[in-house]
């Protein structure tokens, strides 16, 4: 590699001096049992409440984003998930730290191409992938234990704990500044309804951008007559400010089953170390969509897709 990238890994992938392993481990151990709900999550509220922040969508749709790549864009979305949680991925030298990094890199890149774009009008929409979108991102990943309480699932102080700090140490390799980050569960909650006050606004890059999430989760949910499923679900995670921004179309008759998902779930959170096929029914639509993401392709071509041994595993998978 050319001398300056080799040294940016080496200078960006030593742990922060506030990281505590063990919260870490815990944090890992969290996403090992709990993943399969926590992707639905990522899915159905971390991507929605990023489009429904107009400038930030405005920088996807600019680069050719998820609304002419749905499926290239979801993934490596997922890959980067599925890289940082794993265990031992954010440990020295771990694959998560790699994949933080490169994103940094991709980050930084689109940064300096699209800011230097004639056509980007930066009085108007910014600097395009600055520090609050990232921030902003980074709590859609890591307040998603809290989100799942909607679907009846239930986690300790401790375990959220844990998760967020997994989160604030994946900040510090994305470059996230450290007066940003916030310091616990209480300051990222503020600074959450903060930037959504901010950043929330209707637009078309954000409709784009969930018109193309839906149709792709309905294209990974088998025959028809679910695929109501997939917008009920946004609808009951998401706040009517962010599905009003984004466009969300009207559910059907899909919606009335919110109530046994949230039953299923929480049957899945009391059982789970007793009773391993009640968390797998569960689970079920994350199960198809990440089975999906290994047929998933892009122009005629397969994309890439890989899931951690460990959490092949767990979730009774099959790895790519």
């Amino acid at each position: 590699m050319p001398d300056a990238v080799e040294d940016y890994l080496n200078q960006t992938d030593d742990w922060p001096a506030w990281a505590d392993p063990d919260k870490v481990r815990l944090g890992e151990r969290l996403f090992q049992r709990y993943g399969m709900q926590m992707t639905l999550a990522y899915f159905t509220w971390s991507l929605p409440c990023c489009y429904a922040w107009a400038k930030a969508a405005k920088v996807l749709t600019w680069t050719g984003g998820i609304d002419k790549n749905v499926h290239r864009r979801i993934i490596e979305t997922a890959q980067f998930v599925l890289d940082v949680m794993a265990e031992g991925g954010l440990e020295p030298k771990g694959f998560g730290v790699r994949t933080a990094q490169k994103i940094r890199l991709l980050h930084a890149t689109i940064r300096y191409h699209v800011g230097r774009d004639p056509k980007w009008r930066a009085s108007e929409w910014g600097t395009p992938a600055n520090q609050e979108d990232h921030v902003a991102t980074l709590l859609t990943l890591a307040l998603v234990p809290r989100v799942l309480t909607k679907l009846g699932m239930d986690f300790s102080r401790d375990e959220e704990d844990a998760y967020f700090h997994c989160w604030r140490v994946i900040g510090h390799y994305l470059g996230i500044h450290e007066a940003l980050l916030p310091r616990d569960l209480e300051d990222a909650e503020q600074l959450w309804e903060a930037i959504q006050q901010r950043q929330v606004r209707p637009s078309e890059d954000g409709v784009a951008l969930t018109t193309a999430l839906v149709e792709y989760l309905k294209l990974r949910i088998p025959g028809t007559m679910m695929d109501g499923i997939a917008v009920a679900t946004i609808r009951e995670l998401c706040s009517p400010a962010v599905t009003e921004a984004i466009g969300l179309e009207r559910t059907d008759w899909t919606q009335h089953l919110m109530k046994p998902l949230r039953w299923m779930f929480y049957l899945s959170d009391e059982t789970q170390d007793r009773a391993g096929f009640v968390a797998k029914i569960s689970a079920s639509l994350s199960r198809k969509l990440l089975e999906g993401l290994h047929t998933s392709e892009t122009g005629g071509g397969r994309v890439t897709f890989r899931i951690p041994r460990s959490l092949q595993e767990s979730w009774n998978l099959g790895g790519s």
